[in-house]
C-alpha cells in the first residue's frame, strides 16, 4: 500500500508554520547528500559536498530543506552563507526522534536525496524523490541501468552514478526532474 508511512498531522502543522515562506510558488525539495555505514561506506555511497552545493545552487525558485542525518550544521552553514535558500532545523535529530523528522520530509513538495534513510522516509510516505544511486549500490536498487524506478517505492526513481562519467549523466537527468516540476517517476522498476 501506498503511502505506507503517515506523519503525524500536528508535527505537519507546526514544521509548515514554522517554515511557513511568503511565495507559495517556491517549491520545498528536501536534500540529503551523505550515506550511512562505517569507515570507506559512508564515502562510496555519499556525493561530493561542493558538487552537490554548485548544482543546488543553480536552481532558483526552490528552497531546500536539509533532512541529512548526522553532523552536517557547518556545511549547511556554509552553503547557506554563499547564497542557498535552505533551511537546518535544530530541533529534529532523525538519530533521536524519527517520527519528527518523518513529519519534516512529508512537508516536502519533492525529495532529492542519495541512497540512504531519506529514500526510505520519503518513498514510504509517497513523495516524488530522485535517488542519486552510486556505482556502489547494493543489491535493493537492482543492476539493470535501464531500471528507473524504485521497485520498492513508487514515487523514487532513480539517477544513476556512470563508472565512466561520475555523476554528470545522474545529474543532468534530475535537472530535467526539476525542470519539470519534480513529478512523480516513470519507467522500469524491473525488467
Amino acid at each position: 500500500r501506498v503511502p505506507c508511512l503517515i506523519a503525524d498531522p500536528n508535527q505537519v502543522l507546526q514544521l509548515t508554520t514554522k517554515y511557513q515562506q511568503t511565495n507559495h510558488d517556491i517549491k520545498t525539495i528536501g536534500i540529503s547528500w551523505r550515506g550511512g555505514g562505517k569507515g570507506p561506506r559512508v564515502a562510496q555511497k555519499s556525493i561530493d559536498e561542493e558538487l552537490f552545493f554548485n548544482f543546488l545552487l543553480s536552481f532558483k525558485g526552490f528552497r531546500f530543506i536539509n533532512l541529512q542525518y548526522g553532523n552536517c550544521k557547518s556545511v549547511v552553514s556554509k552553503w547557506r552563507s554563499k547564497g542557498l535558500d535552505i533551511v537546518h532545523d535544530d530541533d529534529i535529530n532523525p538519530l533521536k526522534d524519527m517520527d519528527l523528522w518523518l513529519s519534516q520530509v512529508s512537508i516536502c513538495d519533492a525529495v532529492l536525496s542519495i541512497a540512504n534513510t531519506t529514500i526510505h522516509g520519503a518513498g514510504g510516505l509517497n513523495i516524488p524523490t530522485i535517488c542519486l544511486l552510486s556505482t556502489h549500490a547494493d543489491w535493493r536498487w537492482l543492476d539493470d541501468p535501464a531500471v528507473t524506478r524504485s521497485y520498492w517505492y513508487p514515487s523514487v526513481g532513480i539517477a544513476r552514478q556512470c563508472p565512466s562519467n561520475g555523476w554528470s549523466p545522474a545529474l543532468q537527468l534530475t535537472r530535467d526532474w526539476f525542470a519539470l516540476g519534480c513529478p512523480f517517476p516513470t519507467g522500469p522498476a524491473h525488467l
